[in-house]
């Protein structure tokens, strides 16, 4: 998997809809639930101007009576562990792999987006490094985040926010995957920048079209990418599909926000619900 892939992985959410219709919004229910509950499919970075929350999907976030995402983002130790963590672990060195080209490449492009060189990241943890890339070639100067939003929502509203994984086991899904890839990554989207605007445009174009299955089509279309659907998704999702099933089988009504990456799939969060017997019905969002 190269780097442009890997961002556009990120975006997608880091990050089955069996169904054709096109949908990012579910209502859960069946399977002896006392209220229904609420699946939402989200892109962890998206520029202002294309944001929107639609009026079904502020209901259903209305209706809840807690907030589930990937991470608890309203945890502030937990946001602070994430400041800490954001060195390479092992001391490796980005530099370690680029050649002196690539140095003063990647040298120069840091001075000039973020006012410091490669002196000042060396020790990052290349992913980290590859996210920061992405921001700057979205085309945008403001961002937001839909985990952001509804985090906010819910501290408005007094519910309660919990998160699927913890901030140690997600940076250590990437841990798993060797430096030097990372790194080749990294300068992939440096390098060739017109196709890594072109791939996050694709994604972003799907997941406005609310197209989950297209969304999934694309990350496991990716270059190499086979080699870590088990890791970065599937494998993700089946732990998942245990935690969420007993969230859904206690009292109240749950608003699940993850990563739209991880709806489509054979191993999809989507499909894995239905497996255990929910029932799974697309809200429409997109006409409104």
């Amino acid at each position: 998997m190269k780097m442009s892939k890997l961002a556009t992985l990120v975006g997608a959410g880091l990050l089955s809809l069996s169904t054709a219709q096109a949908s990012l919004l579910y209502k859960i229910s069946g399977n002896e639930m006392q209220e229904p509950s609420y699946l939402f499919g989200t892109i962890h970075l998206i520029c202002a101007a294309d944001f929107k929350v639609a009026e079904s999907t502020q209901t259903a976030l209305q209706e809840s009576d807690r907030v589930i995402l990937e991470l608890d983002m309203d945890n502030a130790q937990a946001m602070q562990a994430m400041q800490t963590k954001l060195m390479d672990p092992e001391g490796n060195k980005i530099s370690a792999h680029l050649s002196e080209d690539q140095q003063t490449m990647l040298d120069s492009f840091l001075m000039n987006n973020f006012g410091a060189g490669l002196a000042a990241f060396d020790g990052m943890r290349p992913f980290i490094l590859s996210t920061m890339v992405m921001t700057t070639q979205m085309g945008c100067a403001q961002q937001m985040s839909f985990e952001g939003y509804f985090v906010q929502q819910a501290m408005g509203q007094g519910k309660t926010v919990d998160g699927l994984e913890t901030v140690d086991f997600q940076f250590g899904v990437f841990e798993q995957i060797p430096h030097q890839e990372q790194v080749q990554w990294l300068m992939e989207s440096l390098e060739q920048p017109d196709k890594a605007k072109e791939e996050f445009a694709k994604m972003l174009e799907l997941y406005l079209a609310e197209d989950s299955q297209g969304l999934y089509d694309m990350i496991a279309g990716m270059d190499a990418y086979a080699e870590y659907t088990e890791l970065l998704l599937d494998n993700r999702n089946r732990d998942w599909q245990t935690k969420l099933h007993a969230e859904l089988q206690a009292e109240g009504t749950e608003f699940i926000a993850v990563g739209a990456g991880h709806l489509g799939g054979e191993a999809g969060v989507v499909q894995l619900l239905r497996d255990l017997g929910y029932d799974i019905e697309p809200i429409a969002t997109s006409a409104e």
